[in-house]
Parts: C-alpha cells; sequence; structure tokens
C-alpha cells in the first residue's frame, strides 16, 4: 500500500513508527493463473487491490488432472472432469 516497513531487533516499524499491528487499507484478492505455461497468479506477484479488477471469469472451458504427465495420453484423457467443462462460474 506504499509504506515503507523495516524491522529493528525484531520490532515492526511501518513509516518509521512502530507498529504492533496493521489494518489493511483496501479489499485484496487473491488471483489464480489460468494454469496454462507461465502463468503467472498471486502466489508470484502478491495480492491484487480491488481497483486494478477489471473482469470477472465467465465460464470453465478445460478440466483434467494437471498431475498425470502428458506422454501417459490414455490416463491423461481419463483424468477429464467432463461434468465441469463449460460450467458458467457463479
Amino acid at each position: 500500500e506504499g509504506h515503507s516497513i523495516e524491522i529493528i531487533n525484531g520490532k515492526i516499524y511501518i513509516d518509521g513508527v512502530e507498529k504492533s499491528e496493521y489494518v489493511i487499507e483496501h479489499d485484496y484478492y487473491f488471483m489464480m493463473g489460468d494454469n496454462r505455461d507461465n502463468s503467472l497468479d498471486s502466489r508470484f506477484w502478491g495480492f491484487v487491490p480491488d481497483k486494478y479488477i477489471v473482469g470477472s471469469p465467465i465460464i470453465v472451458y478445460w478440466s483434467w488432472n494437471p498431475d498425470i504427465p502428458i506422454f501417459n495420453i490414455f490416463a491423461k484423457l481419463a483424468s477429464v472432469k467432463f461434468n465441469r467443462i463449460g460450467m458458467i462460474i457463479k
């Protein structure tokens, strides 16, 4: 939120003032990536203030088990979650 934060001798200083608690000023959201190659999300760049959110998800277009390697094609295809494909997100 633009504050300077320091930890000195185990004490937290926000904008040069020692603090024991902090109230977040804006609504922040954890944003998930779309699970494609090089898809970054809040685990990489942190929480997103509500003022930067310009859209919302609409539909689940594909769903399968990402832990099964692609070269194991039959197991990969068997893991497709047909009941989720095309699901409208509420």
